[in-house]
């Protein structure tokens, strides 16, 4: 084995050495820096973080409401509808590539893992914003961010009364629908309540029940065209970052009362828009 000994240089050259060596650690820290923040509890600055909001997922007339979750590690998880050659309500995925960009963003790779689709499948880059409140990218027809933004740790809460108050024709299935703390719906329509059964002198209304993970919502719609047969419709939704509104599609987008490519006139709703209620005051 080599022996080191000790050089001695002048004054002048040690300085000038020690300023090469701290320069040298500065690039070496610098470069191979991690998106790494113990603040997040996890392996990256953004880890254990979720963002939603509305996106290109699959194939779909208008964009479908997305709940995205990073976990620990390299685990992500979305929650909406993507309808490929096969349907999959939640589908998961995993980071395979982390990097920061010139202006301070973080760049996320992630590949979903989705049997039966993966013709369709392929890396899908996002974007997260250098304050971490936003994230854009992702790809056609898998998932593909038109406004999506960081939720908030502490969850907002379901329960409440939710509408389209200026448009109470608008998405009858759900409007106006309320959720209350026992893990129940009721629905109004046309300002009306549906209630329970055909008798005038029967007070219940009529219920069904929901399910709330975070921003991410199961429920059901009602069709009551037919009245006294009612018909379930299920739906999901995904809270807003700001606690206001409620983004919603159907899983049965065929029997829903919402538009279509095929619409002719817009009784169910705008054209091509993603569903959504407001949070009433």
């Amino acid at each position: 084995m080599k022996k080191l000994t000790s050089m001695w240089l002048p004054n002048r050259n040690r300085h000038l050495l020690t300023a090469i060596i701290a320069l040298f650690v500065l690039l070496l820290n610098t470069g191979c820096k991690k998106d790494k923040d113990d603040n997040s509890g996890g392996t990256y600055s953004f880890s254990n973080t979720e963002y939603t909001g509305t996106a290109r997922v699959g194939n779909h007339y208008y964009p479908r409401p997305l709940s995205l979750r990073f976990g620990a590690d390299e685990t992500v998880s979305a929650f909406s509808y993507l309808t490929l050659s096969q349907w999959q309500r939640n589908f998961e995925g995993k980071i395979t590539k982390v990097q920061e960009n010139a202006q301070g963003q973080t760049e996320v790779t992630v590949l979903f893992d989705l049997p039966g689709n993966e013709q369709f499948n392929s890396p899908q880059t996002f974007t997260i914003s250098a304050d971490k409140k936003t994230i854009t990218g992702g790809t056609p027809p898998i998932v593909s961010m038109v406004d999506m933004k960081l939720y908030p740790k502490t969850s907002h809460s379901i329960v409440g009364n939710w509408s389209q108050p200026a448009n109470i024709g608008w998405f009858p299935d759900v409007n106006a629908i309320s959720f209350d703390k026992n893990g129940q719906t009721t629905y109004t329509q046309g300002g009306k309540p549906i209630m329970a059964t055909a008798d005038p002198t029967d007070p219940s209304r009529f219920k069904l029940n929901y399910k709330q993970d975070g921003s991410r919502i199961t429920f059901s719609g009602i069709n009551i065209t037919a009245w006294p047969e009612v018909f379930i419709i299920p739906y999901y939704g995904v809270i807003s970052a700001d606690g206001k509104t409620l983004y919603l599609d159907s899983y049965d987008f065929s029997a829903a009362s919402l538009t279509s490519s095929f619409s002719t006139f817009e009784w169910n709703g705008p054209k091509g828009v993603t569903p959504w209620l407001l949070r009433e005051k």
